[in-house]
This record gives structure tokens, sequence and C-alpha cells, in this order.
């Protein structure tokens, strides 16, 4: 478990050589995930459930239910074993997610 200021990073998925990357960012301890999306934030809403709150350099927030996250320097070597490394952007995650979910 990562320290509440710890410098992390989010990768929200991948396959066999490309992977998705929301970001580095901080840690700020876990929170409600008001922002996210998805079964998984829609049931800790529900519930009132924390989960890991991540600050990122964009300044976007991402939480623990929406990505795979972890220490930076961990992250920065399991980016370095994918051949392609995409930077995508939370808000359009959740926007297509919103989107999907009304079809």
């Amino acid at each position: 478990m990562s320290k509440i200021g710890s410098r992390v990073g989010a990768i929200l998925g991948a396959d066999n050589s490309i992977v998705e990357f929301l970001g580095y960012g901080v840690y700020e301890g876990d929170f409600i995930p008001v922002e996210s999306v998805g079964f998984m934030a829609d049931t800790m809403r529900k519930n009132g459930l924390t989960n890991p709150r991540i600050k990122l350099d964009s300044g976007k927030i991402v939480y623990g239910c929406e990505c795979w996250w972890g220490d930076e320097t961990a992250v920065q070597k399991r980016l370095a074993g994918y051949e392609k490394v995409v930077n995508v952007d939370i808000d359009n995650v959740r926007a297509d997610w919103l989107a999907d979910s009304k079809r």
C-alpha cells in the first residue's frame, strides 16, 4: 500500500503489446469515488465505500476502481515492457463508458 503523498502511476488496461496509460500523479488517500464510472464505482458510492484516489499530474482525478496503479518506479518498469504506450484521458474514458451504458 502506498503512503499518502507517494508518487504513483495509473494504467487503464493492456494487451500483449499495447498499454493504455492514464498518467503519473500522487496518491491522496481513500475517498468515495465521486467522479468515477462503472459498476465498482456505482457500488462503492451506493454503499459509502472508499477507494484509492490519485491526483494525476494533469490535475485530473482517477480512482483505484478505474485502473491498475502502483509506485511510479514500478509502473515505469512495467510500461517499458510494452511495444506501445498510448496516453488516454480519464475524462474521455468516462464519457465513452457513459455513452455505451445508454445504448
